[in-house]
């Protein structure tokens, strides 16, 4: 299985913070809501605890991603074949 060498660690780290905040906020979310269903809504004034990690671990890895994709679309334009090309 050959690696795609465009992908560099900070890509792997922000898609890994990405699904890992996803998992978090949306199992964490369903087992709150299916619990908040069966106990009932006590400690409404609480903010869950999907909700302090899940959306920090989202937002990060977004944040990672974007940058991550930002940076290697300004080193491929100083070597793109193509920029100066006119229809």
């Amino acid at each position: 299985m050959s690696k795609n060498k465009s992908e560099t660690p900070a890509a792997n780290i922000g898609q890994f913070l990405v699904i890992a905040g996803l998992i978090i906020l949306y199992g964490f979310g369903a087992f709150w809501v299916c619990a908040e269903l069966i106990q009932g809504g006590e400690d409404t004034d609480k903010i869950p605890m999907y909700i302090q990690y899940g959306v920090p671990v989202l937002f990060a890895g977004i944040g990672i991603l974007f940058f991550t994709v930002l940076f290697q679309r300004l080193k491929a334009v100083k070597t793109d074949k193509y920029k100066d090309v006119q229809i």
